[in-house]
């Protein structure tokens, strides 16, 4: 039935176009008519209005627990900075202990050395009244070694002393 040029749908027609629309959409998608000829599309907007307020609120909880676990995230990076920054102190602290070790040990292995020397000469295949089995040249030997080894230590402890009073150990 065409009028005009333009089909005409009956009251009828119009509902159930309206209930096929309300099925796939969720919602009325045009403006409908009841009985009394008024439009019904307030009630759309007002769920329409509601949902994005659901919407809005579920965000905002999501936002908090994304801002809660961001905090717990930034503290535990601080806490491993804090951590990891602890343990290169232990390490450098270490690390000078072992320095200093080997400071002292250098030092103890050049006066060792010098003693060393110094009974080397005193050990070189050399005619002297103190390796002449005739004379009693004991006493001359000992006080030999045991003034090296005296001399040895003094210069140790003098060493050190240095080390210590130039801050190159505690």
């Amino acid at each position: 039935m065409e009028g005009n040029g333009s089909s005409f749908i009956s009251g009828g027609d119009l509902k159930q176009i309206d209930n096929c629309q309300e099925q796939f959409f969720g919602g009325p998608v045009a403006p409908s008519r009841n009985s009394h000829g008024t439009h019904t599309s307030t009630h759309s907007a007002i769920s329409k209005h509601l949902d994005v307020e659901e919407l809005e609120m579920l965000l905002e909880a999501y936002f908090v627990q994304i801002d809660g676990t961001l905090n717990k995230l930034s503290t535990l990076r601080e806490y491993v900075d804090d951590t990891e920054d602890y343990i290169n102190i232990m390490l450098d602290d270490k690390q000078n202990h072992l320095l200093q070790m080997g400071v002292m040990l250098t030092t103890a292995t050049l006066v060792v050395s010098a003693f060393v020397v110094l009974a080397g000469i005193f050990g070189m295949n050399i005619k002297i009244e103190l390796f002449n089995p005739d004379i009693a040249g004991m006493p001359e030997f000992l006080w030999t070694v045991g003034g090296g080894t005296a001399g040895s230590v003094f210069l140790y402890v003098i060493a050190i002393a240095w080390c210590k009073h130039r801050r190159l150990l505690e």
